[in-house]
């Protein structure tokens, strides 16, 4: 059985909805709104993975208990302990095989090309830049997103599709600078956006602050990659994209909870929240109290 798609022919999905057999699979963002990438929480039983090629950048995190695998390599099986916390990568178009006896529970992270490029589109193409096969590597700040995701997903990703891809970009950017094959020169920006781009990306969010606001449509607005666009922002307005986006759904929560007799549902709506649950779950988070504990204040 292969725990990967095999490349038949065609343009991979945008975003891709499973990874794995649905019998593996504890925990996945199959069903949260990030655009090219996928976060699954995974429990193996023992198996044998034939020569497979990945149709996506893949990274998996071993968790809990340290497990013997058996790697493919110039046409030879050799054996590895990974321990955990050790991170595998398997590039875009990359062959590979491996093996193992017992039962192992990982995290798996896979990232479209298509978002890799999207992400660090101006300092690296990111189409010609490989990235290396790794197994068994010890990577603290993938370590971190992967763990930072999971959390996400088991909470019902409250901080929405802005927070995952904005983690997505850090990863993407991350592999090109360690584990890439072509030499990635990133600038160091430290005066933030133009102010006429910045009111640009503001008047924006305020405009679509009731919808689901992606990641490149903000950086579009600046004619910047997304990697950078998050730099930028955070040093103009101190906090990241996806923060500031939680912040003025909350200001303008408040606003309409003055309105007696709009239905705290539709509060939530109106301000991009998914629904009433999610809305008193981040509005007591920044406020310290529930709307209909606000409304009556």
């Amino acid at each position: 059985m292969s725990l990967h798609q095999r490349e038949i022919g065609g343009q991979a999905k945008v975003k891709p909805h499973a990874e794995h057999p649905a019998e593996f699979v504890l925990l996945s963002s199959g069903t949260a709104a990030w655009d090219g990438i996928l976060l699954e929480h995974l429990r193996f039983p023992p198996l044998d993975i034939s020569d497979v090629c990945a149709v996506r950048h893949h990274l998996t995190l071993q968790l809990k208990t340290p497990r013997k695998v058996e790697l493919k390599a110039n046409g030879k099986f050799n054996s590895q302990q990974l321990l955990p916390g050790n991170v595998c990568i398997t590039p875009f178009h990359h062959l590979h095989a491996i093996r193992w006896k017992d039962e192992m529970e990982v995290l798996s992270l896979t990232l479209e090309p298509e978002f890799v490029a999207q992400a660090v589109q101006e300092p690296v193409n990111a189409d010609r830049a490989e990235l290396m096969m790794y197994r068994g590597q010890k990577d603290p700040l993938i370590r971190e997103i992967l763990l930072a995701l999971k959390t996400e997903l088991e909470t019902g990703c409250p901080s929405g599709r802005l927070y995952g891809e904005a983690m997505g970009t850090a990863l993407a950017v991350h592999l090109l600078k360690r584990y890439s094959t072509a030499q990635s020169a990133f600038t160091a920006y430290e005066d933030g956006l133009p102010q006429y781009k910045l009111s640009q990306v503001l008047e924006y969010v305020q405009t679509y602050l009731d919808q689901d606001i992606k990641l490149v449509d903000l950086a579009e607005l600046t004619g910047t990659s997304q990697y950078y666009f998050c730099r930028l922002f955070k040093q103009s307005m101190g906090v990241p994209p996806y923060q500031f986006v939680l912040q003025q759904r909350i200001e303008r929560a408040k606003q309409l909870l003055q309105q007696k007799e709009l239905a705290i549902a539709d509060v939530a709506l109106l301000c991009g929240f998914k629904n009433q649950s999610h809305l008193t779950t981040l509005f007591r988070k920044y406020t310290g109290v529930t709307p209909r504990v606000f409304r009556n204040l």
